[in-house]
């Protein structure tokens, strides 16, 4: 990270330097974020140079305090909150993400009766956690002075934070592929072209399984989009034709938000045949005599 301190002026004796100080900010008795202890680094940078750098050593809320000093020792003081994560904001958990109807811990299930061979439905309860962690909260504000101004966040002077970034903000990007003959082998997860999203000219979001060793997406190879809710944590598949006996879907979930991604895949063939028994007859393997009671 490297700020710039700029329409800084003084119009007496003129800016002399800046002194820079970042805090990384915890939680104090009221729950609110604070600047509490000692700050992560402290820097003297000159106006003309203007090259402060920070590296931030872990996720979390921070705050940049600047004092600007004129030549006649007069300060002034900003603070600017910053929030880092280079980690998305979920947990992955070993919940098991499957097609309602299919075994739920197995990853790769067979499914053996559906009602409805136009529409499937995905349930991934519990498979994504939200983090809970110091990004969520409230940013305690400076107390009012006139030699200093605070962060503003939305209209409310002083009260930074990401609290807002609930569940309305996560999107939930669902593609899946119905393969008839190889049991959806060869795909890779799919992924996003943000310049020309799902090729129709607009950046809608979404995106299409990528064929895996340069290969092409065969003929009998149907792609398209599904729709997701991760507040009822479900997702819904309506399928172009029925689904036939041995046809092998394929769902990718692809959970975002400003933090990051993460990705789960689903995969089942249905299974309507039963086994072939071709001889009406038991092969002895231990006992010689055998009753029938």
């Amino acid at each position: 990270m490297s700020p710039r301190f700029l329409g800084w002026t003084d119009d007496g004796s003129g800016l002399d330097r800046f002194e820079v100080e970042v805090y990384f900010l915890r939680a104090g008795t009221t729950g609110t974020l604070q600047q509490l202890g000692e700050p992560e680094i402290k820097a003297t940078v000159t106006p003309d140079l203007n090259n402060f750098q920070y590296t931030a050593p872990q996720p979390g809320v921070y705050a940049i305090v600047v004092t600007a000093f004129d030549e006649a020792n007069n300060t002034a003081t900003a603070r600017k909150i910053f929030n880092y994560n280079d980690q998305p904001g979920f947990t992955m958990t070993d919940a098991p993400a499957y097609i309602i109807g299919t075994e739920k811990k197995s990853n790769y299930s067979f499914i053996t009766k559906l009602d409805n061979k136009f529409r499937l439905t995905v349930n991934f309860a519990g498979r994504f956690v939200r983090k809970q962690n110091e990004l969520y909260k409230r940013v305690e504000p400076w107390p009012i002075r006139p030699d200093r101004i605070d962060d503003i966040y939305g209209t409310t002077f002083g009260l930074r934070s990401i609290d807002r970034l609930n569940n309305d903000t996560i999107i939930v990007l669902c593609n899946y592929i119905v393969d008839p003959t190889t049991g959806g082998r060869g795909f890779d997860d799919p992924t996003v072209d943000s310049e020309n999203g799902d090729g129709d000219g607009d950046d809608d979001g979404e995106y299409a399984p990528q064929p895996l060793f340069g290969t092409q997406l065969r003929d009998d190879i149907v792609f398209g989009n599904c729709s997701a809710d991760f507040k009822t944590e479900t997702a819904t598949v309506d399928l172009q034709q029925p689904l036939r006996n041995g046809d092998t879907v394929v769902i990718w979930l692809k959970i975002n938000d400003v933090e990051g991604a993460v990705n789960v895949r689903i995969k089942s063939t249905l299974d309507e045949t039963r086994a072939n028994i071709s001889h009406q007859q038991f092969v002895k393997n231990r006992d010689d005599e055998y009753e029938s009671l």
